[in-house]
């Protein structure tokens, strides 16, 4: 299931105090690196995509927190864990991440939102090998070796969400892996 949230909706809320712009959470982040520019070793990202997968609110410490899809319609059972539930991703997409054509959906939304478009040339690199482990203190990329990197960091610390949907702002970060395509 992929679904765009009403204008309207505000995306993830707490159910106990109405909050919906800061919460603590872990959270996969995804990153898109490319090189900087042709024949350059240096590689970086534009954007990140936030995707918790336990959450509470930051006002109250409430772990009762919901997704509004619409004005009228708040899901309350998403099973926020890692690699399942609903997410709430990007510029506010709703993905059931439970299936994995999602998991398809989930690399075209990160690819799209960098302006590339070799999502299933990704897709098929996790299906075949999935994540390797990243040491991003010590390792580098290299033009030679990958034309796209995709990134993922678990973050511990707080989201905000606005109306351009979650990003990661004071968090700790663990356990980077990464897929590379050529």
């Amino acid at each position: 299931m992929l679904k765009i949230l009403d204008d309207s909706a505000r995306g993830y809320l707490c159910l106990d105090c109405d909050n919906s712009k800061i919460f603590d959470a872990e959270s996969d982040l995804y990153r898109l690196y490319k090189p900087v520019k042709s024949g350059s070793a240096e590689y970086d990202f534009n954007n990140e995509i936030a995707c918790p997968y336990s959450m509470k609110c930051y006002e109250c410490s409430s772990e009762n927190i919901g997704i509004e899809v619409s004005s009228d319609e708040i899901i309350k059972d998403h099973k926020l864990t890692v690699g399942h539930g609903m997410w709430l991703v990007g510029e506010r997409w709703l993905l059931d991440v439970s299936d994995s054509d999602d998991l398809k959906d989930l690399i075209e939304i990160i690819f799209e939102s960098e302006g590339e478009e070799k999502s299933d040339d990704m897709h098929d690199a996790y299906e075949d090998d999935g994540f390797d482990a990243w040491d991003w203190e010590n390792e580098t990329f290299s033009e030679a070796e990958y034309a796209l990197v995709l990134v993922n960091i678990v973050s511990t610390g707080i989201i905000r969400q606005d109306e351009y949907g979650l990003g990661d702002e004071d968090s700790s970060y663990d356990n980077a892996q990464y897929i590379g395509i050529y």
